[in-house]
């Protein structure tokens, strides 16, 4: 409401509870930062994310090299950007892109092992668990993940380039 009353750009700070597809690995409680910028697309914001955190790690440590969880992470700006769809075919060999069925999909991940037993059968589904289960793990330096599935992103804009994946991004380290 506030940017189309002409703000331009709106920043909120929420305290969130969640209990939909509740899991170990993810707390259901968190304080999220939300910010809104008219004109501004999704490029836009994963530059201003990877400046603010780079940026800080800077000021703050006067490096942008760290260790984290046993492992050297570098925040220097210059964050690796991939489609869900490329992560997946870089550490599985598995091309989603070159896949359109939905049985050939689910397959797919079946034979990288990936569990599909209480997972909706479709093309999306199968791309997003191969990432959940078997390539998150394996991004340790700082990495967004573009292009989601519109099953698990109903809500996030279509792309207009592929509309079995949405304009979203999730920011990936350690």
């Amino acid at each position: 409401r506030l940017i189309i009353g002409g703000m331009e750009r709106v920043f909120e700070i929420g305290r969130v509870f969640r209990n939909e597809g509740v899991d170990t690995r993810h707390n259901p409680e968190f304080t999220s930062v939300e910010l809104y910028e008219a004109y501004a697309d999704f490029n836009d914001m994963m530059d201003l994310f990877e400046e603010l955190l780079s940026g800080a790690a800077l000021e703050i440590l006067g490096t942008y090299n760290i260790q984290w969880q046993g492992h050297d992470v570098s925040l220097a700006p210059g964050f690796r950007r991939m489609t869900m769809a490329e992560a997946v075919k870089e550490y599985l060999g598995v091309d989603f892109m070159a896949i359109t069925d939905d049985a050939e999909a689910v397959a797919a991940a079946k034979a990288v092992g990936v569990d599909m037993e209480k997972v909706e059968p479709t093309w999306g589904h199968a791309l997003y668990e191969c990432f959940d289960q078997k390539v998150e793990e394996k991004l340790v330096q700082p990495t967004f993940i573009t292009m989601y599935p519109v099953e698990v992103s109903p809500l996030a804009k279509r792309s207009p380039s592929d509309p079995r994946l949405t304009e979203r991004f999730e920011f990936f380290i350690c």
